[in-house]
């Protein structure tokens, strides 16, 4: 995809730009995060906005704050409340929905893909060359299952482009998975990353709950219990009442607020939520607070390969393993158990600096601070 530059924001922009923030920890630690965000968003200027939450209950730090605007042509401020797509981060949910299935005995991660696929999709990935008989929904969790990624084919962004507002169905993409690309592997084989595979996924919850991706996690998941009182499934439910405004997010100079949300909808994206929400949802899964197995957990988060177990990435953060995940629209959320500490955000371009970078620099304002707790 050929990059567009946008031009600076005016600096009188961005000392406009709302900053919004809570802390309840040292002062100096809230200064040093500060003091990233604000640098960063000024390195960035393709991106309008950058929003982020810090949390780590054992240094008594919960602190969020937005910089810059929602949308820079009418100049809304950025704020913690802004909800946003958070694009691929929607995958850790879809997994720990299977996982919540298989722990309710609806299906084993070991069962062959082929006893869940519809008649339709079979044919398809069969007659590409697929083993669905040997595929398993363990291999399509952990990417290892051959699956090509149908995103990354130069013809999907061109359709998108060329007509943004076009309402994709499953299995549209699923067929274009099969035309645009072959097996990647035999399943098992080696981790190669797949948009498609979650898509598949997102079917087999609906298959077995009877009802649509968005309400079937949302039930299996209980966000209501844990709280997540500004995160739904896009198109597929309401916007509840009291989740803050949608940002911009901008792909170059495009800004992608109205494209139809089906070109990421069924399983490897489709989520919007705020950055509290975000951090909210990852820390209480890696704290074993949503799965009701440990076994399902520690799948969650070791069975896959080294660098990604199931649903879920692991990632260095400086000298610190964090566990979480990122989306194609900057979003994303790492929690490091050693430190307690979680950190989530959106930087409201994709062509700007990724956000496993600003985690980063957020983690090490934090570490110094959680070492001496230790």
């Amino acid at each position: 995809m050929s990059l567009i530059i946008l031009r600076a924001l005016p600096v009188l922009l961005f000392c406009l730009a709302a900053i919004s923030s809570t802390a309840v920890a040292d002062e100096q630690v809230t200064i040093r995060l500060q003091t990233v965000l604000d640098e960063f968003h000024v390195a960035n200027p393709a991106a309008p906005g950058v929003v982020v939450h810090v949390e780590s209950p054992s240094l008594g730090l919960e602190w969020a704050a937005a910089v810059g605007l929602a949308n820079r042509d009418s100049a809304d401020p950025l704020t913690t409340d802004h909800t946003f797509r958070i694009a691929s981060n929607t995958k850790t949910y879809v997994a720990a929905a299977i996982l919540r299935l298989a722990e309710m005995g609806k299906l084993s991660l070991d069962d062959p893909l082929a006893r869940y696929l519809p008649a339709d999709q079979y044919r398809l990935l069969a007659d590409d060359g697929y083993d669905l008989e040997a595929m398993t929904i363990h291999q399509v969790l952990a990417h290892t299952s051959g699956l090509y990624d149908h995103p990354t084919f130069p013809h999907y962004e061109k359709a998108i482009l060329a007509d943004p507002h076009h309402r994709w169905t499953r299995l549209e993409q699923i067929t274009k998975c099969v035309e645009w690309g072959d097996p990647v592997n035999a399943p098992g084989k080696w981790f190669s990353y797949s948009d498609t595979g979650y898509i598949i996924l997102g079917g087999i919850i609906e298959k077995l709950t009877d009802e649509n991706l968005g309400s079937a996690v949302r039930g299996l998941l209980d966000f209501e219990g844990l709280g997540l009182k500004s995160t739904w499934w896009e198109i597929l439910e309401e916007q509840p009442a009291g989740a803050g405004p949608r940002a911009h997010q901008y792909f170059g100079d495009l800004d992608t607020y109205d494209w139809d949300a089906s070109l990421d909808l069924y399983g490897g994206g489709g989520l919007v939520c705020n950055v509290r929400d975000l951090a909210l949802f990852t820390r209480l899964l890696l704290e074993g607070r949503i799965l009701q197995e440990k076994s399902s957990l520690a799948a969650m988060t070791s069975a896959g390969t080294l660098n990604y177990g199931l649903g879920l990435a692991n990632i260095n953060l400086g000298e610190y393993l964090a566990q979480g995940h990122t989306g194609f629209w900057n979003t994303f959320v790492f929690h490091v158990s050693e430190l307690d500490l979680t950190v989530s955000g959106c930087i409201l371009n994709h062509h700007a600096e990724k956000g496993r970078e600003l985690a980063w620099r957020l983690v090490e304002a934090v570490a110094g601070d959680a070492a001496g707790e230790r």
